[in-house]
C-alpha cells in the first residue's frame, strides 16, 4: 500500500486502529486485500504514526492521524476543525 492509499484509507480513527491491527496479523491484511509489507506504527497522544523506509538511506514516509479537539469558535459555534481529525502525509 502506497502512502498516499493508506492516508486516504485511515478517514476515521477506527479505521486507523484496523491497520494496526492489520500491520501485525496478516492473515487480516490478506483478507482486507491489503499489501502492509514495510510499514510500522507508533501510537502517539491522540493517534498514531505509520512509517515505511522508502530506500536505503532515505527518510521515512509518514502517514500521522491525530484526533482533533473540538473547540468553539468565535461566536460560540463549532470550529472549523470540528471534523475530528487531521490526517498528515509526510514523504522521504
Amino acid at each position: 500500500m502506497t502512502a498516499e492509499e493508506l492516508a486516504g484509507h485511515v478517514a476515521s480513527l477506527e479505521r486507523a486502529a484496523e491497520v494496526v491491527e492489520a500491520i501485525d496479523d496478516e492473515d487480516l491484511q490478506r483478507r482486507h486485500g491489503w499489501d502492509l509489507t514495510g510499514w510500522r506504527y507508533e501510537l502517539v497522544p491522540w493517534g498514531v504514526r505509520f512509517a515505511r523506509r522508502e530506500r536505503r538511506g532515505a527518510d521515512d514516509t509518514e502517514v500521522i492521524v491525530l484526533a482533533v479537539m473540538r473547540r468553539p469558535g468565535p461566536s460560540g459555534g463549532e470550529s472549523a476543525r470540528a471534523h475530528g481529525l487531521c490526517v498528515v502525509l509526510s514523504g522521504g
